[in-house]
């Protein structure tokens, strides 16, 4: 099938940048909003080919998705495919893994075989891409911490959370959705995963919702967030992004432990009068080390 590509970059291959505050889910169906996805903000770009694309899409989408990353892209690339039970995911996988595939979001994972069977494709292929898992079900949620140990070629977890919210019976901002959320985020950093990225918020003309929804995923551990629409992208990276004020307070805290080394003592006054022990030494070298890795900084003081 011929089709019109969406903008890429020329000659040069997406940035090698590890870490993304913001992943912009796109339709794999729609050539146009691709186009104007890899032409926004986003840290990233997920390739939808599930819930985004109707039945009677499907072949349509894995075929223009397939195209995409076939080449160079302007931004890393993602795929969600769709779930081992669709009976569509062998195919999707096949079809997507090009060299412009960073890597597949699995979602509706039931537990350690569905990933078997798609880290397993992926080897087949002699593939690179890692492998996202969505959490979509209160029995997935129970083996979260062996989905997230089972592989290297797992690269993060996250939550589906309009289909667990059904699973579960609760209310989306309740303390039940809550706890699976922290479930989710202590056993990523349990297995020395990275702190997963929040679920969308389905709301695209609630700003100010959007901005309190990220701060509590914040407060709660999450790192960054999915988005639905290239509008939602900005309050996202203010919200995820250290400020400038907090890399100064970072740098000035580190500074302060250096000496204290030099002191031999654990605790000492940084110049801005704040107290610094290893807690907080700690804390302040993760904010550079997320600086850096944002390319906020040129190296990690």
């Amino acid at each position: 099938m011929q089709l019109s590509k969406p903008h890429h970059s020329t000659g040069q291959s997406a940035s090698t940048r590890s870490l993304f505050l913001s992943y912009l889910y796109v339709p794999g169906h729609h050539l146009k909003r691709i186009g104007s996805a890899y032409s926004s903000d986003a840290d990233a770009v997920v390739l939808d080919l599930e819930d985004g694309v109707p039945d009677s899409k499907k072949q349509y989408a894995r075929e223009l998705v397939s195209d995409v990353v076939s080449g160079a892209v302007a931004k890393p690339t993602f795929v969600r495919v769709n779930s081992v039970a669709s009976g569509l995911c062998t195919d999707d996988v096949l079809a997507v893994a090009g060299p412009a595939l960073s890597g597949l979001r699995l979602p509706k994972v039931r537990g350690l075989d569905d990933l078997a069977h798609v880290t397993g494709l992926l080897a087949e292929l002699g593939h690179p891409a890692g492998v996202q898992l969505l959490i979509e079900s209160a029995a997935a949620l129970e083996v979260a911490y062996p989905l997230a140990a089972a592989s290297p070629a797992v690269t993060m977890l996250g939550l589906g959370e309009s289909d667990l919210r059904v699973n579960l019976g609760c209310e989306l901002d309740g303390r039940t959705m809550d706890a699976a959320r922290i479930r989710v985020i202590t056993a990523s950093r349990a297995a020395g995963l990275p702190s997963p990225c929040q679920s969308v918020y389905a709301e695209v003309r609630d700003p100010e919702g959007l901005r309190d929804s990220c701060l509590h995923g914040k407060r709660l551990g999450f790192l960054g967030r999915m988005a639905i629409h290239p509008g939602q992208l900005p309050i996202i990276h203010q919200v995820y992004r250290p400020t400038p004020d907090e890399i100064a307070e970072a740098v000035d805290i580190c500074e302060a432990a250096d000496r204290a080394d030099q002191q031999d003592t654990s605790v000492v006054v940084s110049d801005r009068q704040r107290l610094v022990a290893p807690p907080i030494v700690a804390n302040a070298r993760r904010v550079l080390e997320l600086a850096h890795a944002l390319e906020l900084l040129p190296d990690v003081s």
